[in-house]
């Protein structure tokens, strides 16, 4: 759970949205309860209330959907505050319509005219309006605390009662997903009276979504049906029951004993351990097209600057042993171009369509000796008297990573490079992030609903810790370059977008800025006990997992109880 819950911290950030643009309609530790929630839900269809896992340790009655990132109860994005569209990252291009119907870029990119769902009220009878929008919008630019960053929210026009114009200081096509996917609406009525609204901890929230907030204990509370969801005939499920157990174990138990009906927790072995319990009602997903776990190089630092090292670590590791031995064989084997497959595949140069990260220690070694490195007398490679040593950093406690590392070093010290690892607290961990001060780390490079959002956030140069995720420290200009023009392009312009984002694929490859282990493992679990609907393989209308938002909202809404 911990690593994963990271996933919604960091996508927050702009990225381009597969739709196209012009007046395009959007298509269809407290401890435990001693006796923890009942395996069923009993009563009728109508009464069946959910039990989902919701983290470990008391909760904090703060359900204030305005501050990203805050300790807020999960839930309050998605099943009681809404955004105006949803991005569904299961599925390449899927754009569906929320609170708003339809969207317009206008001024060469630097507004957006959003047409919005009329006869919407909020969860206290109110009508939902544009006055609400251009409030929202307005809001977050004028409270400092809420825009400590910056806004680039210009102005917010209200043209009629279902429509609003947002206009901003900057070309917005790579950044709908942020402006119209992750943010979370609230009424003007109650907010325009909260001055401070980082210190409001909101325990009346008042939403368009289709739960309200119910009752709450520092170990348990529930969300319950909003009869004003303008969704007709939805939810049908009559709440969720949102639970806190003393640790991950003790809520990985409850969900394989039947406790639960809804998880997103790591299992090694979610076969065994999970469906084989109870096969009738107990089925997983694995959302494997979220994150990339790369070992990220400091390429200001030697010996990862020096590109020979990078090729030679590369070839030397065996992905599928790494996989198999660390991740309990549920990561995915990435590509080489940096890129999420198969969602993305329509976006992947047709120089790499066939191309796999190579495993070849003999051609390793070759690379290292062609740039000057020679074995010292215990079987490692040196350059001017220094030995070709590395030092990875991971984050403490976390089990796979570990396991990953002590796999990669037994197959780096075979092809000649000595690869130590130490483990660091979390806090101690970002704070290296920061400020670069390390030579080699775990961790994640995070995707969205398009290719542009994750080489964004790791290989532009305006990135570069604080401002993104760009660890590497990477800098390229035909890269920003590239970037560039697919944020100054109108999505609809496919082919434009394509070639930028091939020519940012070949730099990719040729340098070699990270260097990837897996394509991301996240599981989500359910059981059918009590209802039906989850999101499959065959049916991924979202992603599974419950602290996923809106996501959560949206697989809420859409589950049946069993009659």
């Amino acid at each position: 759970m911990r690593r994963t819950s990271m996933i919604v911290a960091a996508a927050t950030l702009a990225l381009l949205t597969a739709c196209s643009g012009g007046g395009v309609p959007l298509t269809a530790g407290s401890a435990a309860p001693s006796s923890g929630p009942a395996s069923a839900s009993g009563g009728a269809a109508k009464d069946t209330i959910v039990n989902v896992i919701a983290g470990t340790g008391q909760f904090n009655e703060n359900l204030n959907p305005l501050v990203q990132g805050a300790p807020n109860l999960m839930g309050t994005w998605g099943l009681i505050y809404e955004t105006l569209m949803f991005f569904n990252q299961s599925k390449s291009g899927d754009v569906q319509p929320l609170l708003a119907t339809k969207y317009e870029f206008g001024d060469e990119g630097k507004s957006i005219t959003f047409t919005l769902r009329d006869g919407v009220k909020w969860s206290d009878g109110k009508p939902f309006t544009a006055e609400d929008v251009a409030f929202n919008f307005l809001y977050r630019r004028d409270k400092k605390d809420l825009s400590a960053g910056g806004s680039n929210v210009k102005d917010a026009q209200v043209l009629s009662p279902t429509s609003v114009k947002i206009s901003f200081t900057e070309k917005m096509y790579t950044k709908l997903w942020d402006v119209a996917g992750h943010q979370y609406m609230v009424p003007k009525h109650i907010w325009e009276k909260i001055d401070k609204p980082t210190k409001e901890t909101n325990t009346k929230p008042v939403g368009t979504g289709p739960f309200m907030m119910g009752e709450f204990t520092p170990q348990s509370y529930t969300m319950v049906k909003n009869p004003n969801h303008w969704d007709t005939g939805k939810p049908k499920i009559a709440g969720m029951r949102f639970w806190s157990y003393n640790n991950n174990d003790a809520s990985l138990q409850a969900m394989v004993t039947g406790q639960l009906d809804w998880g997103g927790m790591f299992m090694a072995d979610p076969e065994k351990q999970f469906v084989a319990k109870d096969p009738e009602h107990n089925a997983y997903k694995n959302e494997s097209q979220l994150y990339v776990t790369n070992l990220v190089p400091n390429l200001t630092k030697a010996p990862m600057n020096d590109l020979a090292v990078r090729q030679a670590i590369n070839l030397g590791l065996d992905r599928d042993k790494i996989i198999e031995l660390a991740f309990a064989g549920l990561g995915k084997p990435a590509s080489p171009a940096g890129i999420v497959l198969p969602l993305f595949q329509d976006y992947l140069s047709p120089k790499y369509a066939t191309a796999k990260l190579e495993f070849n220690q003999d051609k390793a070694r070759q690379t290292l000796e062609a740039a000057g490195y020679a074995k010292d007398g215990d079987g490692y490679y040196a350059k001017d008297g220094k030995r070709l040593s590395v030092t990875c950093h991971l984050v403490s406690g976390w089990t796979d990573y570990v396991s990953a590392a002590q796999v990669i070093k037994q197959q780096l010290k075979e092809v000649g490079i000595e690869f130590k690892s130490k483990e660091v607290s979390f806090n101690a961990f970002v704070d290296m992030q920061q400020k670069g001060d390390f030579e080699l780390m775990m961790w994640n490079a995070y995707g969205g609903p398009h290719p542009y959002y994750m080489y964004d956030n790791i290989l532009n140069s305006k990135s570069i810790p604080p401002a993104n995720q760009n660890m590497a420290r990477y800098k390229n200009p035909a890269v920003d370059a590239a970037l560039k023009v697919i944020a100054d392009t109108p999505p609809e312009q496919t082919d434009t977008i394509k070639q930028a984002i091939y020519a940012i694929q070949d730099a990719v490859v040729a340098d070699l800025p990270y260097i990837p282990l897996q394509q991301s493992s996240a599981l989500a679990e359910f059981r059918t006990t009590n209802v039906t609907g989850w999101p499959s393989e065959q049916n991924p209308y979202a992603l599974g997992l419950p602290f996923s938002h809106p996501d959560n909202g949206i697989v809420a809404k859409n589950l049946q109880p069993v009659q």
